[in-house]
């Protein structure tokens, strides 16, 4: 097999975070959480080290969402520091798994579901903290529904002053609309003007009701 000198490694793309030029000593394929040492790479991107514009890893894209949560802690509060490096390591060897941290401390894994999480458990302790002992809470699933067709009537609410009548009713989103909140092109901090625009334009929203 070729060697190839001066190789671009880069995990985080347009970022100069873990940016390194290395030689390739040897070639792997990827199996779950191990690796598997290959004599060949039938796949490959040669680039020049100014090439801005290829990755060889891009994000990944999973038809299931991280849904179930439980809440972790160390047993012994010295090994505080082995759980937070554990849970970035955690993070960076699944991209489906969600570490997050909430404002009372409370560290948090998000699985696609009990028998993921149960896994990623595993590989913290036994793995990416040493053997150090974790307490876990029993799975939480959040509780989420859907609206199908728009509602059969109008419903009216009260506002906490009591001054004003709210009235609502549910209806689907217009097909398309999801997707652009997900990639963050509408969102509840935009500009009113700028959100009522792609609304109303794109998604057929009246202009007043979209700001």
């Amino acid at each position: 097999m070729p060697m190839l000198f001066g190789t671009v490694i880069q995990s985080v793309p347009d970022q100069k975070k873990d940016l390194y030029v290395k030689s390739v000593q040897r070639t792997v394929i990827w199996m779950g959480k191990k690796e598997e040492s290959v004599e060949t790479c039938l796949n490959a991107t040669l680039t020049n080290e100014k090439e801005v514009d290829a990755h060889p890893i891009r994000a990944m894209k999973f038809s299931v969402s991280p849904i179930v949560h439980v809440a972790v802690q160390c047993k012994v509060a010295s090994d505080l520091p082995k759980l937070v490096e554990g849970l970035k390591r955690l993070a960076k060897s699944d991209p489906m798994v969600v570490c997050t941290i909430e404002e009372s401390g409370e560290h948090f894994i998000a699985g696609a579901g009990e028998l993921h999480l149960e896994i990623c458990l595993k590989d913290l302790q036994e793995d990416f903290m040493g053997g150090a002992e974790i307490i876990q809470s029993d799975p939480i699933v959040s509780f989420c529904e859907t609206v199908l067709e728009k509602s059969f009537r109008t419903v009216m609410s009260k506002s906490p002053n009591k001054h004003n009548r709210l009235y609502m009713e549910a209806r689907p989103m217009e097909d398309g609309l999801a997707e652009a909140i997900d990639e963050g092109r509408v969102g509840p901090r935009d500009d009113p003007k700028n959100r009522a625009k792609i609304l109303s334009e794109e998604f057929g929203w009246d202009k007043d009701l979209a700001k």
